[in-house]
């Protein structure tokens, strides 16, 4: 998997976001030694060097991990952004946007990494859409097994809960085929219905969107506005989302062509 960059957009609002910085990226780095992974922190200060990143190092070789702290005191934590970003930062054929508080298995990135590569698909969600999520209840202590363990899933077997899976967390796309499609729309600031998009844009433009049917683990965190409806750019999303979902799409396609941030990231885009 030489060919991939794991992109993560990284804000740690509380200890519990901590904790699943930590397992997520200890767990690519290790079990993903030959891809890059660079993690994107926009904060006021870095917890990610100081408080992550030492943990880390415990666990796994940080080689191929690239971590980048831009100072920014917004308070809306601008993901699609930071994405594009990242994106466009990448100089791998395949790329995989991954949160910062989920894993799954091993053969489920290794399926979907040959997919892409292959050019079978443009975009794949390696989770099935259904009840394939578990959400994890994850206390320090439990923490503290599941890492020491090697991130044995047994250990937090009792501790999860089945939810429903749809879109969102993790997505591998062939980067250039991402760039053509428009990448993230950064008109959706902080937390809501930019997944809804970005899963229906790539469907609705005619690009080959595959998934596999597996689980997913996500650990449980406590969310502020960046992660709930109480974001106050929520209802601003959700209309644009309604609007665009009910855009045809030849207009949808003059949409993207004409849409500010995106005529602005392509003057420079390389793929």
């Amino acid at each position: 998997m030489m060919d991939l960059t794991y992109i993560l957009p990284c804000r740690i609002e509380s200890e519990d976001r901590l904790k699943n910085v930590i397992t997520s990226v200890s767990y690519l780095l290790k079990n993903f030694p030959e891809a890059k992974v660079i993690v994107k922190e926009v904060d006021t200060h870095s917890t990610f060097k100081f408080r992550a990143l030492p943990e880390i190092k415990k666990i796994a070789s940080i080689d191929n991990l690239n971590h980048i702290f831009e100072e920014n005191s917004d308070n809306l934590f601008h993901k699609t952004r930071i994405l594009n970003d990242l994106i466009l930062m990448s100089d791998t054929k395949v790329v995989c946007s991954h949160d910062v508080d989920v894993i799954y298995p091993i053969k489920s990135h290794l399926m979907a990494y040959q997919s892409i590569f292959n050019d079978n698909v443009d975009v794949v969600y390696p989770y099935g859409c259904g009840v394939w999520q578990y959400q994890v209840d994850y206390p320090l202590e439990v923490y503290n097994q599941f890492i020491q363990s090697g991130h044995d899933l047994n250990v937090i077997a009792d501790r999860c809960r089945t939810e429903s899976s749809t879109i969102g967390w993790t997505q591998f796309y062939n980067r250039e085929k991402v760039i053509n499609g428009g990448l993230w729309n950064e008109e959706f600031i902080s937390w809501g219905a930019e997944d809804c998009e970005f899963y229906y844009r790539f469907n609705a433009l005619g690009f080959r969107v595959g998934r596999i049917d597996a689980p997913i683990w996500h650990f449980e965190h406590s969310r502020s506005h960046n992660s709930h409806y109480h974001n106050p750019k929520f209802m601003e999303n959700h209309q644009l989302w309604q609007k665009l979902r009910n855009t045809p799409k030849a207009e949808l396609i003059f949409y993207y062509k004409n849409v500010p941030y995106l005529q602005e990231r392509m003057k420079n885009v390389s793929v």
